[in-house]
């Protein structure tokens, strides 16, 4: 250290103690980035985690949904039908009633009679 100390001029505790310093900071910032390295890569593994777990739910509702709207179509098209058949049916039913009215002798009549007012309250 009296070598040091003479080369200096009499500065070598300063040096030394500087780096001891330097060496104190040195460790500390490699504890620092090792640290939030570990911690970077525990998040990114959350996130990760999370963006999968998301895009399951996505794709289990979006089939959820695909499967509602195909049973809702399926229900439509039976109920269409349901209104087809009854709406051919009265029309039948209309055409049968105007075949009556046509054929009635009392047609002409001012007045409805008993079978025409038997026919019309018969469309209900």
């Amino acid at each position: 250290m009296k070598l040091l100390d003479t080369l200096t001029g009499g500065y070598a505790s300063l040096i030394a103690y500087g780096l001891a310093a330097l060496a104190v900071a040195a460790i500390l910032a490699w504890v620092y980035h090792a640290g939030s390295a570990h911690s970077a890569a525990i998040w990114s593994a959350k996130y990760t985690a999370r963006e999968v777990a998301i895009t399951a739910a996505t794709n289990a509702e979006i089939s959820r949904q695909a499967q509602a709207n195909a049973q809702a179509k399926a229900a439509e098209a039976k109920r269409l039908d349901e209104f087809e058949a009854a709406n051919k049916a009265l029309e039948a039913h209309i055409k049968e009633l105007s075949d009556e009215a046509n054929a009635d002798p009392d047609r002409d009549r001012v007045c409805l009679s008993d079978a025409s007012g038997l026919r019309v309250d018969s469309v209900h």
